[in-house]
């Protein structure tokens, strides 16, 4: 089985439509979206009909949650409000339910995925850091974590012999038996890791590879509509800059 993962789609068609169009060429594959389809940009309700359609697995995400009233929106930056009040506006009622329906995690034998912190994943806790990461890898039982949520590709694994952790450097990597791995499978649709390309993970369960995949996208027309909609500003120049 493979499996291609995405995370943070954050209402960008331009970036979730190129992503799908390049992985046409690894399929068969279940597509497991780890949360937050809208936010920020212009296409949320597209985004949302997209996943609807060809998504094997959906989580909820904080946007996602905020969106459909569930979460308060109270710990928002005053971009990310003004988005969330924009996208609340074009999104129906149907919309809003199915978002709201959206599990916060799901377990599958080994796998945990999510899309924050698998700890009070309600709270949606960002994990940063080495300890945030070992804090993961001491919660929950599974081998492997798979997390979006900072928009950071990041591969950790730690030894089940002595519990050492270390990052992960190459973009593909062979899986090992005596190891644990935590992956956090970046943004489709607003990387922060200074490349704007798209950002997707193809995990091959049969060959035990893990790969992060990126694709260029059409920014400028993301952009345009962004402007074009009345959203920030803001929000149309960090698809460019990736942070």
């Amino acid at each position: 089985m493979r499996y291609l993962m995405i995370s943070d789609i954050h209402g960008n068609l331009e970036a979730l439509q190129a992503a799908l169009e390049l992985a046409d060429k690894f399929k068969p594959y279940q597509l497991v979206c780890l949360g937050d389809i809208v936010g920020y940009g212009a296409d949320p309700k597209a985004c949302i009909d997209i996943m609807g359609e060809k998504a094997n697995l959906v989580l909820a995400g904080n946007h996602d949650l905020a969106v459909a009233g569930i979460i308060s929106s109270e710990d928002f930056n005053p971009i990310a409000l003004e988005s969330l009040k924009w996208t609340e506006g074009i999104l129906s009622d149907e919309e809003k339910e199915l978002l709201a329906n959206l599990p916060l995690q799901y377990i599958d034998g080994d796998y945990c995925f999510t899309h924050a912190s698998p700890i009070e994943p309600m709270n949606f806790h960002y994990v940063r850091t080495v300890e945030d990461v070992e804090e993961v890898f001491s919660a929950i039982g599974q081998r492997f974590c798979f997390i979006g949520h900072t928009h950071l590709p990041v591969i950790a694994r730690i030894s089940m012999e002595n519990g050492k952790l270390d990052i992960v450097r190459e973009t593909r990597t062979d899986l090992l038996d005596e190891f644990r791995y935590f992956v956090n499978v970046g943004s489709i649709g607003q990387p922060r890791d200074s490349n704007p390309d798209a950002c997707m993970v193809l995990f091959d369960e049969e060959y035990q590879t893990l790969e992060f995949i990126r694709v260029p996208y059409d920014i400028t027309t993301s952009r345009d509509k962004i402007i074009s909609e009345g959203l920030p500003s803001y929000l149309a120049e960090r698809l460019t800059l990736a942070r």
